[in-house]
């Protein structure tokens, strides 16, 4: 099974949105052969079509044997069992392999490579659900590899503890998590509910560092918040892309509309990103037409250039704003760069993070994982935004310091700008 992924090195410490399966389909040798034997002749089971199979079982028998040849793994596992047995240095098999994958990864110099344990890739992948036990933070990794919460959840563990925008995690139960990828941090902070686990902080703010013991607990991470701002506007936080999401928004601008929205501000601040299909079906919500996204890389063996194309939309005609800043990367700025080409959205906020790649996700067959990048993304201009971002058409910079959400009150004045010139 193949998990295709789009984001910022990930993600939430008790949700990761970013799973979704099958965006370009594996072919395996099996079904290959199973293929050419099953359409090689009539179901009859005459001698001669007996004989048709035979000898085209006797060819992908041969295609196999060449590649056997070509490329043997008798050599790793005789070393994996030489070095496990012999060595003064004693490793198990399992720490072996892991090295070994570790050894593979790390020549594709990817810094989204990563090899999960069965342990940790459940921790993953349990939270499919939206039901997670953990602190209840959403947060991203900089450049400097410093882990910094985007956004605590309300109503959870981390909120209730005073936790903030902008606090970097630097210690997990006393660990130094310096140069660790994000997914294993993850892992390392989930938990059962009821349990307990110690970070260290860093607060940039006060310029300080503090400790703090919080007590994991279980609870729903919705994907989306909305409310009505002002007597004829919508606003809709989108928290991630997920499977079945732009079906949860669709429902939402229903709802919205029917309390009287004329024009909606779409919020894509600190959204990490998330999955393909669901980033081209919000995408296709608003859009009539024009191209989505194009995804270039390679599977099988490979090159591919895929391209994702809007079909009729729903929300068509709507004023639509959308609201940006340094943690919207990755499917986020697909969304909003495919709708600004488009002339479908005013973009407002701050320049987006800049992160152009998919990442893959293999299921390994003793439940552990593997993952790496496979393409790059390109809006429909045919630039690649990766390193580089989005620059919104009205920058509006919001600090710490400010007491109002400045790049929400510019949306709301834009908003009403755009009705009045409709009327």
């Amino acid at each position: 099974m193949k998990n295709i992924i789009i984001r910022v090195l990930v993600s939430i410490v008790v949700l990761i949105f970013v799973f979704s399966s099958g965006l370009w389909a594996g072919l395996s040798l099996t079904p290959v052969r199973k293929y050419f034997i099953d359409n090689g002749g009539s179901s009859d089971s005459s001698s001669e079509d007996g004989s048709i199979q035979e000898e085209q079982s006797g060819i992908l028998d041969g295609i196999t044997e060449s590649i056997k040849n070509r490329f043997s793994i008798k050599p790793f596992e005789e070393a994996l069992n030489y070095i496990s047995s012999d060595s003064i240095t004693s490793f198990s098999k399992q720490e072996l392999l892991r090295a070994a994958i570790d050894g593979m990864l790390s020549l594709l110099d990817d810094r989204h490579a990563q090899y999960f344990t069965i342990e940790e890739y459940e921790k993953i992948t349990d939270s499919y659900n939206g039901t997670m036990s953990g602190i209840g933070v959403i947060v991203t990794q900089d450049d400097d590899g410093s882990v910094v919460v985007v956004k605590p959840l309300p109503d959870t563990p981390a909120e209730r503890a005073g936790i903030v925008e902008g606090d970097k995690i630097i210690k997990v139960n006393g660990i130094d998590i310096t140069d660790m990828v994000l997914e294993s941090i993850i892992a390392m902070i989930k938990g059962e509910e009821g349990t307990s686990v110690d970070l260290t902080f860093y607060r940039p703010a006060e310029d300080r560092t503090f400790d703090i013991s919080l007590i994991r607990a279980t609870f729903y991470v919705p994907n989306l918040f909305s409310e009505m701002v002002e007597d004829n506007m919508g606003y809709i936080q989108y928290l991630g892309f997920q499977k079945g999401g732009a079906d949860l928004l669709d429902s939402e601008i229903e709802k919205l509309i029917e309390q009287g929205a004329e024009a909606i501000i779409f919020d894509l601040r600190n959204n990490l990103g998330g999955t393909l299909d669901d980033a081209v079906e919000v995408g296709d919500l608003f859009m009539d037409g024009g191209a989505i996204v194009t995804v270039k890389g390679r599977t099988d063996d490979d090159e591919r250039a895929d391209e994702y194309f809007a079909k009729e939309g729903k929300y068509t005609e709507i004023p639509l704003i959308v609201l940006i800043n340094g943690f919207s990367a990755s499917a986020s700025e697909l969304v909003a760069g495919a709708l600004s080409e488009n002339g479908r959205a005013l973009l407002i906020g701050e320049k987006s993070f800049g992160k152009g790649t998919v990442q893959v996700i293999h299921d390994l067959s003793d439940g552990s994982g593997l993952k790496f990048t496979t393409a790059r993304y390109y809006l429909p201009s045919g630039v690649s935004i990766d390193g580089v971002g989005i620059i919104p058409d009205i920058e509006v910079e919001l600090t710490i310091e400010d007491t109002e959400d400045l790049q929400l009150n510019r949306a709301v004045e834009e908003a009403k700008k755009i009705l009045e010139d409709q009327n």
